[in-house]
């Protein structure tokens, strides 16, 4: 039985598209919401739905991680889809990363291949090696613009492609994990709060305990993409995503790597906070404003010790 989490946060129309579409295609699975204290009418449609769901309400948002561990803990599958709620699901795809965990009993967890709603490839929501340092640098330093800079350094985004194999890490907008694997792992770390990085360390610390991890492009998702960001602010956004990746590399790699991380990150927010003075490099935002948020963020981040392990 395959139980499928969805954690939830002010995600609007969003949240039902997603559940209509597993209703549609990917009968017979356990459907478990868990609300972070949504504050908008996200859950207005469960009263009008006859839909076998399961639904836990947050007093207050407690983060993605920690929602997750509530949802896979009370379910009652043997394989574990952790969905977000702008995505939605396409007949067969459940079923095909199901299988693709029973088949194999080296594989602890599986991917599939995100589409945008007009059926292109995400690439960049799709697959990923994990972080280094100097793929820190390449992103935040603009060093991946250099046309001819060496590809050790410059970060990957792995062409999502048509065949199936074992990755670091697919994307956590779909994401399936044997029960098994979860119990091993201790599921998320509920420190990365209130989001971002907390799938890279769960990808990470299966792949450490011998465990592989499948890309199946047959397994496709619509992925609307961007709804987090877009419910918060830039520098908030800014600071808890780095302040999240400081702590992925004081876990996995030591406080000596963390500090260069967070060096590397600080000078690269104030870069962007000098360049958006000329042009807006956060969108949405005027120069003025888009400048004020790298610039806040990256001293915020700079006082910061490095993040605890």
């Amino acid at each position: 039985m395959v139980s499928i989490i969805i954690v939830n946060w002010n995600s609007g129309r969003l949240l039902e598209n997603c559940v209509q579409s597993l209703i549609g295609n990917a009968a017979g699975c356990q459907i478990v919401i868990v609300d972070n204290a949504s504050t908008d009418s996200s859950l207005t449609f469960l009263e009008r739905t006859r839909a076998d769901l399961s639904v836990l309400r947050n007093s207050s948002n407690i983060g993605f991680a920690a929602a997750n561990n509530l949802g896979w803990r009370m379910s009652k599958g043997t394989s574990i889809l952790f969905l977000n709620p702008d995505t939605e699901c396409l007949h067969g795809s459940v079923e095909l990363l199901d299988s693709t965990l029973s088949a194999d009993h080296g594989v602890w967890a599986a991917g599939g291949r995100l589409v945008s709603p007009s059926g292109q490839p995400q690439s960049d929501f799709n697959v990923r090696p994990f972080p280094t340092v100097g793929r820190v640098a390449a992103d935040m330093l603009f060093l991946d613009e250099i046309r001819h800079f060496s590809p050790r350094i410059r970060p990957r985004r792995l062409s999502p492609g048509d065949v199936a194999r074992d990755v670091d890490q697919p994307a956590a907008a779909c994401l399936m994990v044997k029960r098994t694997a979860l119990e091993s792992a201790g599921g998320f770390d509920e420190s990365f709060r209130p989001a971002w990085f907390e799938d890279v360390d769960l990808c990470k610390r299966i792949r450490n305990q011998g465990g592989r991890i499948r890309y199946v492009p047959g397994a496709r998702f619509i992925h609307h993409g961007g709804y987090s960001l877009s419910r918060m602010s830039w520098q908030d956004f800014l600071e808890s995503f780095h302040s999240n990746q400081i702590r992925y590399f004081r876990k996995h790699h030591g406080l000596r790597t963390a500090a260069r991380v967070k060096k590397i990150v600080v000078l690269g927010l104030f870069l962007r906070s000098a360049i958006s003075v000329a042009y807006p490099l956060a969108t949405g935002l005027s120069r003025l404003s888009s400048a004020r948020a790298f610039w806040m963020a990256a001293r915020r981040i700079g006082k910061l010790p490095e993040v605890a392990a």
